[in-house]
């Protein structure tokens, strides 16, 4: 009977060696995948500083030209470069020969 007491403590002890391993290893993957993680959100939020940062400066740019009064003249440009409208009475040539 001692000998089977024995035996059922050691296993117990085994078996407490087992999941304090196990639970050491688990504490172990989530502290890495935290980290991980941790790491991409300040890469995140890092790129969207520097564009708020660029969006801050463009607003400015922009409030700088409708308070100057020029708002007219780039509407007009940004009109014309990036939707590429035109004056009606207007052509517009475009060199085809690559150079």
């Amino acid at each position: 009977m001692r000998r089977r007491r024995e035996k059922r403590v050691k296993f117990s002890a085994f078996l407490m060696r087992i999941g304090a391993a196990a639970l050491i290893v688990y504490l172990a993957v989530t502290l890495i995948v935290s980290q991980v993680d941790i790491m991409v959100k300040r890469q995140q939020l890092d790129s969207l500083t520097a564009d708020l940062s660029r969006q801050v400066e463009e607003n400015t740019e922009l409030q700088r030209l409708y308070s100057a009064g020029e708002s007219e003249e780039y509407i007009e440009r940004i009109a014309r470069d990036r939707l590429g409208y035109v004056a009606p009475d207007e052509r517009i040539y475009i060199d085809m020969s690559g150079e």
